[in-house]
């Protein structure tokens, strides 16, 4: 064969790798070249492959993604801000005091988080006076001798330029020294009076950023990854006065979406009734279309960022049972309103058993068509063991699956959040309690997370945590009177533009609060995780078909050959299992290889390569083909897994296939 040939088909296989982001080494001879362009097929890149799942049958256990945590953050207050006498625990006096952030993405993977301020810590007078009652006297921002910890008089705008290794303010957001009588809203930004927002992103990567007060909202623009703030002065939405919590969502070239939580509908829009009003700009925020009622209970939104779809889950109505649905629409949101623009009517996607505290249902979506909604249920009331409820959908909302995916312990699981990579990983995080000892004081929650490729009904969901420091401790007065709410009510996670790693901003409570009864100091933190998905692939044995008989008890019982990509860094050893999910006592080993070399990348038909192998569910060393009572289809899962020098888990491939004798 020509040289040229060659040349070409090494090229071909170049991309196909850097498509799927495999990050396979190529190799200098044809014949290696062939093996990786087999390898790419068998890695799932033809579409034709991926309609094979169809019929998932209970109990799969789908394509777990290892996720490998980084170091968590604090989010940083300003230097000149930092007040070692306002009462912060020690040590602590550098970070920013929040809760309830929310976290957005661009497309180069800058990321902005907001999170509502502690109010109780701005001085000795209140903005919520003339509402909630207190001291109206002066409130400070950033004085020295003033006892706040205050940095600016907005909610928090922190950016990540580095993919979440060091966090900074936001362009205009610096320290606003002073009262409220000489705050200047000429000077836009940090003078933009906030209590709590949420952040959106744009097709062209301009931020918007809303935060709430009691009387309207503020908007603000920015561009360059955060670093360049587009407003001159302090802009006034003129829509909802009184958000207790605001979704925003963006697509194409500044159409925004803006979804405002009243418990009673706002004097400027129409009579309707509804928790919820919807509000439309396809000018980036310079006008929005007066509020539409969205009638339903908790409810989040999301939209594609390119194409035309929104999409907005709400619990069906603010009661104590029921059902999730989800309002859509394909045309950018547009309309006269909800009922009678281009949404089309509320889809029930899933039930509703129980009333949890705040219980967000959470919607995401990536831009071929997959949609996602997760959400907690409180069947057995709010310190009873909870459940978590999925559905997804891979057509736009057309048809759904949705199955109870709770962890596999008596716990509570609170604010679930799903984020969804292009190529379909979704991640699921949420605070998590382990109910073992019932609700007692002393209890610790954590942060929790997990993630699959392609998720269908029935998979199991395998999640960790994410942060091993304790987010808090149920304290006496909460377990007494059943109060889980200290951790507030949400937080937010993303995925990263190559779908290669995930972020979370979450709260973590430390110490006595100074200025409130039986609460904590709330910090805002963020953590990485790295999704160290493996490709496994095999030239025998097709994933999702059937296994040739060759490779059974029925054949010549002979081990299949394997390959795989790139284990994750700090890969010490690789190893192999092969298990039948469907025998009769759950599992069944006919195959298990340790000590794979970390440069080793595939086994041959009938070796085990440089591996160990072990004694398989037979009772014999090495493969045993799979051999099922007859008339009965069992699946078998293949399953690469590497390990680091510590032996942890931190990167694994998958794939199906089945055998009926």
């Amino acid at each position: 064969m020509s040289d040229a040939l060659a040349a070409e088909l090494v090229e071909d296989a170049d991309s196909i790798r850097a498509a799927k982001g495999l990050n396979l080494s190529l190799y200098s001879t044809f014949a290696v070249t062939v093996v990786f362009i087999i390898l790419a097929a068998a890695f799932g890149i033809h579409p034709e492959m991926e309609s094979e799942r169809d019929g998932v049958m209970e109990g799969a256990v789908g394509n777990t993604i290892p996720i490998t945590w980084n170091q968590p953050v604090y989010m940083p207050r300003h230097s000149e801000c930092i007040d070692p006498s306002n009462g912060q625990e020690e040590g602590y006096e550098g970070f920013g005091i929040g809760y309830e952030p929310s976290l957005a993405i661009d497309g180069e993977g800058n990321m902005f988080i907001t999170a509502h301020k502690d109010l109780s810590w701005g001085g000795d007078g209140t903005p919520t006076a003339p509402i909630f009652g207190g001291d109206p006297g002066l409130w400070w921002a950033c004085t020295e001798g003033q006892g706040t910890s205050w940095d600016y008089w907005a909610s928090w705008f922190w950016i990540s330029n580095d993919e979440g290794k060091n966090w900074s303010h936001g362009a205009d957001f610096d320290p606003t020294p002073g009262n409220m009588i000489t705050a200047n809203y000429l000077a836009g930004g940090s003078e933009c009076l906030g209590d709590e927002g949420d952040i959106a992103v744009d097709a062209e990567d301009r931020i918007f950023y809303l935060d709430t007060t009691l009387e309207d909202n503020w908007w603000h623009v920015f561009t360059d990854g955060g670093n360049t703030y587009e407003m001159n002065t302090c802009q006034r939405m003129n829509t909802m006065a009184g958000d207790d919590r605001p979704w925003v969502a963006a697509q194409g070239d500044g159409i925004i979406h803006y979804l405002g939580n009243s418990g009673a509908p706002p004097p400027e829009c129409t009579i309707d009734s509804g928790r919820y009003w919807y509000y439309h700009s396809e000018n980036g925020g310079n006008t929005f279309s007066q509020c539409y009622s969205v009638p339903g209970g908790w409810s989040t939104l999301s939209s594609e960022r390119d194409g035309p779809y929104v999409y907005i889950a709400q619990e069906n109505a603010d009661s104590s049972s029921g059902t999730v649905h989800i309002r859509i629409s394909d045309d950018y949101g547009r309309g006269t309103g909800i009922s009678d623009g281009t949404w089309d009517a509320p889809l029930a996607v899933g039930p509703r058993k129980g009333n949890c505290p705040e219980g967000y249902p959470v919607v995401n979506n990536n831009e071929k068509g997959t949609v996602a909604v997760v959400w907690a249920d409180c069947p057995n009331g709010n310190t009873g063991p909870w459940e978590m409820q999925f559905a997804i959908s891979y057509d736009h909302g057309e048809t759904w699956e949705n199955w109870n995916i709770t962890p596999n312990w008596p716990g509570l699981n609170m604010y679930p959040f799903v984020s969804i990579t292009e190529d379909d990983i979704v991640s699921i995080a949420y605070y998590g309690l382990d109910l073992s000892d019932n609700y007692t004081e002393g209890v610790p929650w954590y942060l929790y997370a997990g993630a699959l490729r392609e998720p269908h009904q029935f998979d199991n969901w395998t999640f960790s945590i994410a942060d091993p420091t304790p987010l808090h401790n149920v304290t006496a007065a909460e377990a007494s009177s059943g109060d889980t709410h200290a951790l507030h009510d949400f937080f937010e996670t993303v995925v990263s533009p190559d779908g290669t790693w995930m972020g979370i901003a979450y709260q973590q409570n430390v110490g006595q609060h100074p200025n409130e009864a039986d609460e904590e100091q709330r910090y805002i933190k963020f953590v990485r995780g790295e999704l160290n998905e493996m490709q496994l692939g095999s030239i025998d044995i097709e994933s999702g078909g059937e296994i040739p008989i060759d490779f059974t008890c029925d054949g010549a019982d002979k081990s299949p050959q394997l390959m795989w990509s790139e284990p994750p860094n700090g890969t010490t050893s690789l190893s192999i299992l092969v298990d039948d999910i469907d025998a009769p006592n759950g599992s069944f080993i006919h195959w298990s290889v340790s000590d794979i070399s970390n440069q080793t990348r595939s086994v041959t038909t009938g070796t085990s390569g440089d591996g160990v192998e072990a004694v398989n569910g037979f009772g014999n060393e090495g493969w045993g083909g799979p051999c099922p009572t007859e008339g009965e289809v069992h699946r078998y899962v293949f399953s690469i897994m590497a390990y680091n020098e510590s032996s942890s888990l931190i990167g694994k491939g998958t794939f199906i296939a089945t055998y009926e004798r």
